[in-house]
């Protein structure tokens, strides 16, 4: 290779990174940081998986965390979190894509919203299924659970569910009214509700600390691929317009 050409092709590799670093913009800094999410969430699942599959590292620590929140309950904050726990169900994750679809639709449709929505909350609950197929883990003890449940454990499906529900109307809740103050009250919201439900599983004594870890981040990492294919998408369609017009503009 002459030196101009590697030149040129190390101005070009410079040019392509200073874009990915570019905020705003649906192919710049946002999309980086979107695969850097996934990639982080997809290896800590993998590494979650392999340590309940060897029952060491954090896994090792699962009956000791049980222990520790059977030791503390109370009547009133089970009864409170039996409630709780219903946030990340599958009924309300359909109850979410209605409020999706009436009160923050992408441009567009409501209906494109409302099945992007059910994309990000069905596709987590097929992934979910499948990795409890694929690991096999049984459940905590049958004494230290105090609500119902069936199936195996890892990854926790509630939890899995939260954080695709409300994360994605934290999402389209920034989308719609882009505002320092919206952004931070509807992330933090977002953040406090997917706590909460996973710790609900924790202390209801149907899943382990780590079937709760899991869960977040198989579905942090499905729900950014999903939104992340949305932003893309949509910056292809206005390019694409763009370019149509531009083209049926007559010369001056």
């Amino acid at each position: 290779m002459s030196p101009r050409e590697q030149t040129v092709g190390s101005m070009a590799v410079r040019s392509w990174l200073a874009a990915r670093l570019t905020p705003g913009g649906a192919l710049g800094l946002p999309l980086t940081v979107s695969f850097l999410m996934i990639a982080a969430a997809g290896w800590g699942l993998g590494e979650l998986a392999d340590s309940v599959r060897e029952n060491d590292d954090l896994a090792a620590g699962d009956a000791a965390a049980t222990a520790w929140v059977v030791a503390h309950r109370t009547g009133g904050l089970t009864a409170a979190l039996r409630v709780v726990t219903e946030l990340g169900g599958i009924w309300m994750a359909l109850a979410l894509v209605a409020v999706a679809a009436l009160a923050m639709p992408l441009p567009g449709s409501r209906w494109r919203t409302a099945a992007l929505m059910v994309l990000v909350s069905g596709g987590t609950s097929a992934l979910v299924n499948g990795v409890k197929l694929l690991i096999a883990r049984p459940r905590p003890t049958l004494p230290d659970m105090i609500s119902a449940a069936s199936g195996f454990s890892f990854p926790s499906g509630h939890s899995a569910q939260a954080v695709a529900a409300y994360a994605s109307l934290a999402y389209l809740a920034c989308r719609r009214w882009p505002v320092p103050a919206v952004r931070v009250s509807a992330w933090a919201g977002a953040g406090l509700l997917v706590l909460l439900v996973g710790f609900s599983r924790l202390y209801l004594g149907v899943h382990w600390l780590t079937d709760v870890l899991g869960g977040y981040l198989l579905a942090a990492a499905w729900a950014t691929a999903v939104w992340a294919a949305v932003r893309l998408a949509t910056a292809q369609r206005q390019r694409r317009a763009a370019v149509g017009q531009d083209q049926g503009t007559p010369e001056p």
